[in-house]
Formats: C-alpha cells, structure tokens, sequence
C-alpha cells in the first residue's frame, strides 16, 4: 500500500483551471468523473480544492481515501483490475530503445504512445475505460457523487506530479515483468528403468454391437427439409430400410 498523506489533507492546486494535465492524469479525471460540467463534478472540484480530500492510499486495483464535508466524512473508493502481468511485459519490451516510453513504463513522464499501443494492441489501456471502474462512496447516492470527484480529481492531480502512482495502482510493476519474464521450468525427462511402470495387455473388444436401421437418423430426428409432402429424414429411413433389405 501507498498512502499519499498520512492521514493529512491533500490540497490541489489553483493556478491550473482544470484539473489534470498531463495525457494520463486527463484520461483518468474524465473516466471517473464522466460529465465534467455537472454540479456533482463542480462540487468535488471544490472539495478537492478545499483540502477536504484526506487518507488517500494506492493499493493494486484500488485507491481509496476520505472526504470531509459539512456534516460529516465519506469513504470513496474507485477500483479497476489489473493489468495482466503478461501484458504489462510485452508493453515493457517494446519500450526499449524509445526514450519516452522507457520514462513513462519507469513512471517518470505520462506518454500518449504507451496509453495507444496497449489499447490498440493488447486492448488492455493502461486508463481503464469508465464502464472498466467500480466507484463507490458510503453516502450511498447513485452515480458519481460529489466525493467520488473529489478523489478522482485529487488522484488526476497527483498523477500529473508523479505518473508512477496510475503505474502502481494498475499493477504496472517491474518486479511483474521480471516474473511474467521468468523463463518456465522444463520438465525433468523420464528416463527408462526395470521398476517402470508397464500397462497390461489390452483386452479383447467384443462383437460390434448391431443398431436398428437408420439409427442415426431416429436420434437426430426431423431435419426441417422437404422433400415432396414428406421430412427429409423420413425419406431417408425408407431408402436404408431399403438398402438393408436388399444386402446379401
């Protein structure tokens, strides 16, 4: 787990008037906070703004934290699986020998290049989509509530200053690479012995067992074509009863 605060409020910043600058920070404002211009995102910009958004903590596939308002505090949550780590290690090998994406699969900088190549191809983006997100918060309103933009927007806010927080919380972890990495275990060969095991011999198979005629045709049933004011099938039966008469 990362706590972000220690327990002490986390103020964003006022000189910008969006929050959330950078490719990655914008992309998750926008997927938790769907409608932006609404009164339930203005009001969680004011929280976050306020300082009312406090014991923010960053766990794989979840981020949770507390929001103060008049009355009383609110639990959020906003969770999203994980990368799969064998994606997460395909993304990683094809960033070597690109200095911008080696720095944002280090978490260093925010790159639109890695957030395209894992949507388009590995359909895993490193933003989850907003139907990919479960949001919750302990006021119990439907939808996105004010507090839940006011986490989302504190959480866009801090990725702008450290993009390897949407990293850790998307599982995009170098030990997880090193293990999706690890090469596999081969076998150990079997080697012939006295004390092998041997299978007995096989026993004899019996005399075929005889179905009536057109069997095949009785446990498919109707075939649903017709032929003159008859099933398919029903011909059929009449042409192998036929057939078996006539074998010598």
């Amino acid at each position: 787990m990362s706590v972000l605060d220690d327990g002490r409020p986390l103020v964003v910043s006022t000189e910008r008037e969006r929050i959330g600058q950078g490719p990655w920070a914008r992309l998750f404002a926008t997927a938790a906070v769907v409608d932006e211009s609404s009164s339930s995102a203005e009001r969680g910009r004011g929280l976050a703004r306020a300082g009312k958004v406090h014991t923010v903590a960053v766990t794989e596939g979840l981020l949770t934290g507390r929001v103060e308002e008049e009355g009383g505090e609110q639990t959020v949550e906003i969770a999203a699986e994980p990368v799969p780590p064998r994606i997460w290690a395909a993304a990683y090998r094809s960033a070597r020998g690109n200095p911008q994406v080696e720095a944002a699969v280090a978490g260093r900088a925010q790159s639109v290049q890695l957030e395209h190549v894992m949507t388009v191809d590995w359909e895993e983006p490193l933003v989850p989509a907003t139907r990919a997100l479960r949001r919750t918060c302990s006021c119990g309103r439907p939808g996105t509530c004010e507090h839940v933009a006011a986490l989302a927007y504190v959480i866009a806010d801090r990725i702008d200053r450290e993009p390897a927080l949407l990293l850790r919380w998307r599982g995009c972890t170098e030990p997880a690479v090193e293990r999706a990495e690890a090469p596999a275990l081969e076998p150990e060969p079997i080697v012939a012995a006295d004390e092998i095991w041997e299978a007995g011999a096989l026993p004899t198979l019996g005399p075929p067992r005889p179905l009536p005629t057109a069997a095949v045709l009785k446990r498919l049933g109707p075939s649903g074509i017709q032929v003159g004011a008859h099933d398919l099938a029903d011909v059929l039966e009449r042409a192998y009863a036929s057939f078996a008469a006539s074998r010598p």
